[in-house]
């Protein structure tokens, strides 16, 4: 038969663990209840923690962290729920920043507050057993509905607690007694107010006012990505901001993919006829002349890209196109001298690639960037566990990162005598524009190795987080023993990272030293051999401070580049001799997605 009994908000206790609590995300987890029996007015109750037997779902849509059970005292929320294979229910709850909210979080940090207590109802029971010590009831159908910390803990004893009025619920029993050797058995129950129903309302409003906002705000953070149109996406379907960081970093591959094949602000599409007809040094004479009559096309480029860009010039802006229509240096007939051959494959990327030690080595090159750019990262993967069949997963979010890339501008100077000047031959300006590569694949070379971070980026070597690895150095040589120099690459492994693009870098003299060095005293092999070491290539790459080595995974740096090389003449630093010298500014930025990738000597 069935039966119903009057009964109001129920409570029980437990503890925050001090290791459950982290303090960067403001987060603690908490087990909040358990199968074990609790003495009652009405028996020994018992809540069942089948999937079947618990209503979550108010408690999974954000419900309230409160103190002492005060609907008026908010301050934090659950952030997600789950029952474990253990039948024990947890919790991770977040605190807000409210004055009160930090108050309380800086307590529980440090001991001082670690008691907690679950509000609950009990919708039907079933009777388990009855014996002369007493009746066992399960809760077959029982909701959760708030967290709170409490000075003190609830006394279980007593039944209905004590520090919050709620709202009345009728328990519907399910006993094959007689109802009236029950109803004798309970005693008058006072009736109690009823529950602030509105408050409740207003807490799961602000809740998803919440969830919205910090759906906006990561959205607005990673607009470059799709942020904006994946965050109406994530609002829509009722999505969280866990959810929202997930498909972020999956969507990370893709856009960086698509990035590095966007076209850079500064290549005009022009027509190989175009690329002919472009000349550097008339457009130096203009400038210099201050008369671009005769240098109309080179000015028509200019103002396009400058346009585009909503950027004036310090001199004029060189297409890309230029840049890319590379020529081919060969004699000519007689021998007397340099005739252009177009070249129609490569590009202006591929030849500072072809220059440069870090791209050569496999660095992520972001081409055609506009304006600063934050690229997410994980820094902390979920968490794997093994359960039981049928079992329960305990949930876990992965942390992420951002890295950025801000434009800081590289300069070059090519001095040109006045003899040079005078030439115009395609083939002496593109030894002109060789010189402009090779000049700004070592300047940005050496940045991304070692760059210091003031008025250019900072390069591995100075990137907080790399691994070391210390070398001996004996006699002052700075070269590694063998052991040395597999701890680099064991450093990295112990980090996960060993992968992708694998290589060290140093400078010819290490590399020298190394090729002499003998690995030890009976195999007759030396620590390099044909450009390889411990199974891994070694670049040169001289201006490094001295004994400098480097090695690391090299997909894991990123080099942006914004695509616009800006030229201005200079004709007063050579006025003496009728020369001039040829400044070229060209932004760029530099980062390491990942610390861990990179080991450097010590």
């Amino acid at each position: 038969m069935h039966r119903q009994i009057e009964s109001g908000p129920l409570f029980r206790g437990a503890e925050i663990e001090k290791r459950a609590i982290d303090p960067e995300s403001r987060t603690a987890e908490l087990a909040f209840s358990s199968e074990t029996p609790v003495e009652r007015w009405f028996g020994d109750e018992i809540l069942d923690h089948h999937k079947e037997s618990i209503r979550l779902d108010r408690m999974s849509a954000g419900g309230p962290l409160l103190m002492d059970h005060q609907t008026s005292d908010h301050i934090g929320t659950v952030e997600s729920v789950s029952v474990g294979a253990d039948r024990v229910a947890r919790a991770k709850v977040r605190f807000g920043k409210s004055a009160r909210a930090e108050e309380i979080w800086a307590d529980v940090q440090d001991g001082i507050r670690k008691h907690v207590s679950v509000g609950y109802r009990i919708h039907r029971m079933q009777l388990d057993e009855t014996s002369d010590d007493g009746d066992v009831y399960r809760a077959t159908d029982w909701e959760p509905y708030e967290i709170s910390l409490v000075s003190v803990p609830a006394d279980a004893s007593v039944g209905i607690g004590r520090s919050e009025s709620g709202q009345r619920n009728t328990i519907l029993i399910d006993d094959n007694r007689e109802e009236k050797t029950m109803a004798e058995k309970l005693p008058a129950v006072e009736k109690e107010p009823e529950v602030d129903v509105q408050a409740i309302t207003n807490q799961a409003r602000d809740a998803e006012i919440k969830r919205i906002r910090d759906l906006e705000n990561m959205g607005e953070k990673y607009a470059d990505f799709g942020g904006t149109d994946l965050a109406r996406e994530m609002i829509r379907e009722g999505k969280t901001l866990a959810d929202m960081k997930d498909a972020v970093l999956d969507r990370l591959p893709e856009v960086v993919g698509s990035r590095q094949e966007s076209v850079p602000a500064s290549n005009l599409d022009m027509e190989d006829k175009e690329k002919q007809r472009y000349s550097l040094f008339r457009a130096v004479n203009a400038h210099l002349n201050k008369d671009w009559s005769k240098a109309g096309f080179e000015l028509e480029c200019s103002r396009e890209i400058a346009e585009r860009i909503n950027k004036d010039p310090q001199g004029f802006f060189v297409p890309l196109d230029v840049l890319d229509g590379q020529r081919v240096m060969t004699t000519s007939a007689g021998g007397t001298g340099l005739k252009g051959t177009e070249h129609l494959a490569g590009s202006f990327i591929d030849a500072l690639r072809a220059q440069s030690v870090a791209m050569s080595l496999g660095a992520t090159v972001l081409d055609g960037l506009v304006g600063d750019v934050s690229i997410p990262k994980l820094t902390a993967g979920g968490t794997f566990y093994w359960v039981a069949e049928d079992g329960n997963i305990t949930d876990g979010d992965g942390t992420i990162g951002s890295v950025t890339l801000s434009p800081k501008t590289i300069g070059a100077a090519v001095p040109i005598s006045r003899k040079l000047l005078k030439q115009s031959a395609p083939s002496i300006e593109q030894v002109m524009l060789n010189d402009l590569r090779q000049g700004a694949a070592l300047g940005i070379d050496l940045a991304a190795l070692e760059g210091g971070g003031v008025n250019e980026p900072v390069g591995i070597i100075n990137t907080t987080g790399v691994n070391t690895q210390a070398i001996a150095a004996s006699a002052g040589t700075g070269y590694p023993t063998w052991a040395e120099l597999v701890g680099f690459e064991s450093a990295v492994g112990n980090d996960n990272a060993l992968e992708g693009s694998l290589a060290y870098v140093t400078t010819s003299a290490i590399a020298g030293g190394m090729k002499v060095t003998a690995k030890d005293a009976g195999s007759g092999l030396f620590l390099m051999e044909n450009n390889m070491a411990n199974g891994y290539p070694v670049a040169v790459r001289n201006g490094l401070t001295a004994k400098s080595i480097v090695f690391g995974n090299f997909n894991d740096l990123l080099i942006g580049m914004w695509g616009v090389l800006d030229v201005m003449p200079d004709e007063a630093t050579k006025a003496a001799s009728g020369g001039l010298v040829l400044r070229v500014f060209q932004d760029v930025d530099v980062a390491v997605r990942h610390a861990e990738s990179f080991c450097i000597n010590a």
